[in-house]
């Protein structure tokens, strides 16, 4: 598949649409019978929730195994639910906070550090988490240690509102991302090794979106603890009102070159016409993706032999000289959104799966012109060009390679 995509590439030109000679349709599966919903009901886009957002309705339609027969692992250890410690009720809040940023760091985060953000303008709260490097099953991820009656407002509404949710993550079970859970076939209700510093066996207690970028999985502090991964070492921020780009530059400059921090919301940008892709980068990049039509599909993985679907978009616009976000979440963000219907070549499509959260983004792809797309699609598929499912199609992005830097 490799050479034949490489002889027909050379006809791939500026401003002319990508032709491959095979085309398939893409389904986007949700999974939702083998996850925690009953219901693939997807409501429509809507902004994000402030500081001052009030929870809505609980999440009915999210359900949570029950506690299978203990599950034994590599080194002869068995857990289950009904095992578990009993532990207090996770209160329920009242109301919810706008996340800005989210700040990691491989060191702890000095008190000093911490106040600093504090003090920034237009910050209204930060909380103090950990984060770390992690394999769940063998997946390589990124978990949040949580305290989950603190961390709970920072989520979204039906994330917030579920009591089983929040009692499974207090009992010491893992909370995997909606895409994660998908996409690397994680298996609901079992216990699987998850190896930070330590091995540990956890159990899968649920899928569910927590709104933020980058995040794979969310456990109790104490959980990360068990597998090694230091207190201290991530930190929420709510600045609704405050610019987010300026905000994460100040908060850069405070944490270092051993933090990082991601972007959890939308920013206005004002431009002048002109700073998007030129033709020749455009044609580079469909180019590049249409090089890998064929190569597996790997969640985690950006290349040069398998991809995840960002991982592709990411890949691809490297080869045209454009730094892009690692994740699909992140590259929402890499410019202005259009309407469907003034698409161009080398646009990024965008779509939301997440029934656990109707805000997410799931999923992207590289449009290729006259309804067709160059898109890594999900676990068990490849590399493909298909025509643009419009079916909870969250939206479409110009990319400015100047913004997409900066994320």
């Amino acid at each position: 598949m490799r050479n034949r995509v490489a002889a027909l590439s050379p006809h791939i030109h500026p401003a002319v649409p990508i032709a491959l000679a095979t085309a398939a349709v893409l389904v986007a599966g949700t999974g939702a019978s083998a996850l925690t919903v009953r219901s693939a009901d997807r409501p429509a886009h809507h902004p994000a929730a402030t500081s001052a957002a009030p929870l809505t309705k609980p999440l009915s339609h999210l359900s949570l195994p029950a506690a299978p027969a203990p599950a034994s692992i590599p080194g002869g250890i068995a857990t289950t639910t009904s095992a578990a410690p009993a532990v207090a009720t996770v209160p329920t809040p009242r109301r919810l906070v706008a996340p800005t940023l989210l700040v990691t760091s491989t060191r702890t985060l000095s008190t000093h550090q911490i106040n600093a953000i504090r003090a920034l303008s237009g910050v209204a709260r930060v909380q103090l988490e950990s984060g770390g490097s992690a394999r769940i099953g063998g997946h390589k991820a990124f978990v949040l240690g949580v305290d989950p009656a603190s961390f709970r407002p920072w989520t979204p509404s039906l994330t917030a509102g579920s009591q089983p949710l929040w009692q499974s993550i207090a009992s010491g079970e893992l909370t995997a991302s909606f895409d994660m859970g998908h996409d690397a076939r994680l298996p609901l209700g079992q216990t699987v090794p998850v190896h930070a510093k330590r091995i540990t066996p956890v159990r899968i207690g649920a899928f569910a979106s927590v709104g933020m970028a980058g995040v794979d999985a969310v456990v109790s502090s104490s959980r990360a603890a068990d597998l090694g991964i230091p207190r201290g070492t991530a930190l929420l921020v709510s600045a609704p009102s405050a610019d987010p780009l300026s905000l994460r530059s100040q908060v850069r400059e405070i944490v270092g070159s051993h933090g990082h921090a991601q972007l959890l919301r939308e920013m206005v940008v004002i431009r002048d016409a002109g700073e998007f892709l030129t033709r020749a980068q455009i044609n580079t990049v469909l180019q590049a993706a249409a090089s890998r039509v064929g190569l597996p599909y790997v969640w985690g993985a950006t290349g040069p032999d398998s991809f995840d679907c960002s991982g592709l978009v990411m890949w691809s616009f490297a080869h045209a000289g454009i730094r892009m976000p690692r994740v699909s979440q992140q590259q929402w963000f890499a410019g202005p959104h259009v309407p469907y219907a003034l698409a161009r070549p080398g646009d990024l499509l965008f779509w939301h799966y997440d029934p656990t959260d109707p805000n997410n983004i799931d999923h992207v792809a590289i449009y290729a012109g006259n309804g067709m797309m160059l898109v890594a699609p999900h676990t068990g598929d490849y590399v493909k060009y298909v025509p643009v499912p419009l079916t909870n199609l969250a939206g479409v992005v110009r990319v400015d390679p100047s913004v997409a830097a900066q994320i």
